[in-house]
């Protein structure tokens, strides 16, 4: 077997086509830039041969944090691979760390089962994953919506706020994403929410679950009574207050940290300032709670 060659490649040499199947997001680059300015290069950046040029599989954050700190070459590891092979390999060198997000595994399975026509058995068998899993990444590419699809890209949703989604028609999927990032709710209440709009069984019953978003969400876990069967009755009552106070946190978390909340006027920060004096005292006193009581 060959062992792959290592050589300073410049920068210029390498060929970037492949990274329309990465996302490169701001925060991440910042983070390899420092890097490789505090410690150097610690890994090669991974290539194969393609023509005159040198085709980057993984190091896209390298190249770009490179080319910002002004160095003409960078460490890469030389593979001579088939395309459709070397597309694959982009999924194993980041297994491990998954660096990759699933929009960006997503789009590399998209990419090896339209451009190189290979089904979904020779995708599992190629990239060393599950048929199950092959499926749900086609389905983020085409089953959601091409807005919700530029939100998951840019970071504004995340991969599970997506997954839940795509369980929407793609009629429903921009308006629910809207809400979502609107009221800044999380995965899980996510969830809650295109369930309930998922079982509404008429257009009147979805328009309430649009335009009530929050009560419908806080009204479904009211109802919705966590069971253990190994709890007493007072074991049990202690685990769904539990739950609704994780759920009500939630929320607050979600309202706090929401762009809106830098734009309250003085008026409306002189109103709330008063419940959030109250809030924090009662935080205290369920922090040396649980303090005593998680302590025995």
């Amino acid at each position: 077997m060959t062992v792959p060659l290592t050589h300073q490649v410049k920068l210029e040499h390498m060929d970037l086509s492949l990274s329309s199947l990465r996302i490169v997001r701001p925060r991440d680059l910042d983070k390899m830039q420092e890097s490789l300015h505090r410690s150097g290069q610690l890994n090669p950046v991974i290539v194969r041969k393609h023509e005159a040029l040198f085709q980057v599989l993984d190091g896209f954050k390298r190249w770009h944090s490179a080319e910002r700190l002004g160095w003409d070459c960078l460490q890469a590891m030389v593979l001579d691979v088939p395309i459709a092979q070397g597309k694959a390999l982009m999924l194993s060198y980041n297994r491990v760390t998954r660096s990759l997000f699933d929009y960006d595994e997503a789009l590399v399975v998209h990419s090896l089962s339209k451009e190189h026509m290979i089904d979904q058995a020779g995708i599992s068998t190629l990239t060393g994953y599950s048929r199950s899993w092959v499926c749900r990444r086609l389905a983020l590419i085409e089953k959601l919506s091409a807005g919700v699809r530029d939100q998951l890209r840019l970071g504004v949703i995340s991969n599970s706020h997506a997954r839940s989604v795509v369980k929407l028609p793609r009629g429903n999927q921009d308006e629910i994403t809207r809400i979502i990032v609107d009221n800044n709710i999380s995965c899980r209440d996510s969830a809650v929410l295109i369930d309930k709009f998922l079982q509404a069984s008429t257009a009147r019953e979805q328009q309430y679950v649009i335009s009530h978003p929050m009560e419908v969400i806080a009204s479904s876990l009211e109802r919705s009574d966590v069971f253990d069967s190994r709890l007493s009755r007072h074991g049990n009552r202690l685990l769904n207050t539990i739950e609704l106070l994780l759920f009500q946190h939630n929320i607050f978390t979600g309202q706090i940290n929401h762009y809106n909340s830098s734009k309250l006027k003085s008026i409306e920060l002189d109103i709330l300032s008063g419940r959030l004096c109250k809030l924090e005292k009662s935080t205290g006193r369920v922090l040396y709670i649980l303090e005593n009581k998680t302590g025995k």
